[in-house]
């Protein structure tokens, strides 16, 4: 029996390099939000791919360096947009606030529904990513166990049993939400590969000796919040 105590400092919300090379040549660029003075990633850490391209389209970014609150104080900067990948679950209340305060944005959301708020808003929107099943998101705690020579030598079946229980890997509706943008270009769709979504600060996974086949147990134990791997076969 063996338990992997990885553990990450931050949470982290990141696209893979060729996706945040296609937002910004398709979706930014052309929507004219590079005009501002400063563009603001509260939620980008330095020199992750989706910072990395933007210092290809613009001079002066502030990212995200532990502030939690960076995002709320966008009108402190001096002629600001927002540009980034926020959680999910924050979208709702990152786009009302910068809607209200009449700050420019363009945001990646999940487009399992068009908020209200935004259809009603003049000058905001939603765009759709369009293929047919959803971006491949991969949960953050998968690019370490598929880089970890332990699991690969003694459970060589293991990530193929995560991915058949959906743990690994989900297909997500995604697309981008934006406000006091130049959307003349008309863009109706986009489509996009890959996200890593998201690192949590406190996820461990238990792995228990054995073979992973279809008897095998796969859960998250309330008590500990660790994902459990329990095999039935020694």
């Amino acid at each position: 029996m063996r338990i992997i105590s990885k553990r990450y400092s931050d949470d982290e919300y990141y696209t893979s390099e060729k996706t945040a090379a296609s937002f910004f040549k398709l979706v930014v660029k052309p929507s004219g939000i590079l005009r501002h003075k400063t563009i603001l990633m509260p939620f980008t850490s330095e020199n992750t791919p989706l910072h990395l391209e933007a210092k290809k389209w613009h001079n002066n970014i502030v990212v995200f360096e532990g502030d939690k609150n960076l995002w709320e104080n966008a009108t402190t900067y001096a002629d600001a947009a927002v540009i980034d990948n926020p959680p999910f679950s924050l979208s709702a209340t990152i786009e009302k606030k910068y809607i209200s305060k009449n700050i420019p944005f363009i945001l990646f959301r999940s487009t399992v529904s068009y908020p209200k708020f935004i259809l009603n808003s003049e000058n905001a929107g939603v765009i759709y990513e369009n293929s047919r099943k959803g971006v491949a998101f991969n949960w953050g705690f998968a690019y370490y166990i598929n880089g970890d020579d332990y699991i690969k030598n003694n459970y060589p079946n293991l990530l193929d049993i995560l991915k058949h229980h959906n743990i690994l890997e989900k297909y997500v509706p995604i697309g981008f939400s934006f406000n006091l943008t130049n959307y003349g270009f008309k863009v109706k769709s986009v489509t996009f590969d890959e996200f890593v979504f998201p690192k949590n600060s406190n996820f461990h996974l238990y792995v228990s000796s054995g073979i992973y086949d279809e008897s095998s147990k796969v859960y998250i134990d309330e008590k500990d919040g660790r994902v459990h791997l329990i095999s039935y076969t020694k």
